[in-house]
């Protein structure tokens, strides 16, 4: 615990100067009316990419289901963003997979941990439906999210935390492979949801995540999930980040006159009495 201090809190003591220079730089660009047109990917002093902006993703749906899906009762449809396999389906072993069809029934939706408030978890974080942005420096990447989260990332080629240590968020150290960032992300409490779905992951999650510039205003996100207690092998997905001139992250309060969560209870609680699903 008192290494986790160490290790956070050089960059949070830089998050609110890194934060200033991104709304200040964004804070022009609103002023001036304009959406800059995508140009050359813009870079740090020291050559590395500067990744610092707002972003909302363009996932298509898969906050719904990492797998292509039409639309269903409460569900939203999902474009795919699996890469890999080729076919574009989750290798996932058949319990896993009888879980997460049994989490998209609507009496189940109140098990969804973000229903409840917690960090959505690695890479959920970046395919829920709402905003982010990303602080850099020379020894850490932040990414901080309109949901109440946030991810360090230290630069420094440090070990992960010891494995009995376990969070929502996982451990991520990163590197720079060209003009790539590769975060390795592990040491995962395995109580986080793939997706709205239900599509399942566990306590053995570990991800390796690629972000690479297009252009100035678009980041190529690409992430590797091994999981071998609920799948048969290693899927990847893909998709853009797209950065938003002028952009902000709003203030959210999770449960302000929130009516879903009762609801769901509600449906939960009738399911359990008619014995359909088990308490």
């Amino acid at each position: 615990m008192v290494r986790r201090i160490i290790r956070t809190s050089p960059a949070l003591a830089l998050l609110a100067l890194c934060a200033a220079a991104v709304a200040h730089a964004q804070g022009e660009g609103a002023a001036a009316g304009k959406t800059t047109v995508p140009g050359a990917v813009r870079r740090m002093p020291s050559g590395v990419p500067d990744l610092q902006g707002h972003y909302v993703h363009g996932a298509g749906g898969a906050n719904y289901g990492l797998e292509k899906r039409e639309a269903a009762f409460l569900v939203s449809a999902a474009r795919g963003v699996v890469v890999d396999p080729p076919d574009g389906l989750l290798p996932a072993q058949p319990w896993a997979r009888a879980e997460a069809a049994s989490r998209a029934r609507p009496e189940r939706g109140y098990d969804d941990p973000t229903a409840h408030c917690f960090a959505a978890g690695v890479p959920r974080s970046l395919y829920v439906p709402s905003p982010f942005a990303f602080v850099q420096t020379p020894e850490y990447v932040v990414m901080v999210f309109e949901r109440m989260s946030w991810r360090i990332i230290p630069l420094d080629n440090r070990p992960h935390l010891p494995d009995r240590i376990r969070l929502w968020q996982g451990d991520s150290v990163g590197r720079w492979e060209g003009d790539t960032l590769v975060i390795e992300s592990k040491n995962f409490n395995g109580k986080t949801w793939l997706n709205q779905a239900g599509e399942v992951i566990t306590h053995a999650l570990q991800v390796v995540e690629r972000i690479t510039p297009v252009n100035s205003h678009q980041l190529t996100y690409r992430a590797t999930i091994t999981d071998p207690l609920a799948y048969t092998r290693p899927f990847t997905i893909e998709f853009p980040l797209n950065r938003e001139d002028g952009g902000e992250l709003l203030e959210v309060a999770c449960l302000e006159d929130d009516q879903d969560l009762p609801h769901l209870k509600d449906l939960k609680d009738a399911a359990i009495k008619a014995g359909t699903l088990k308490p």
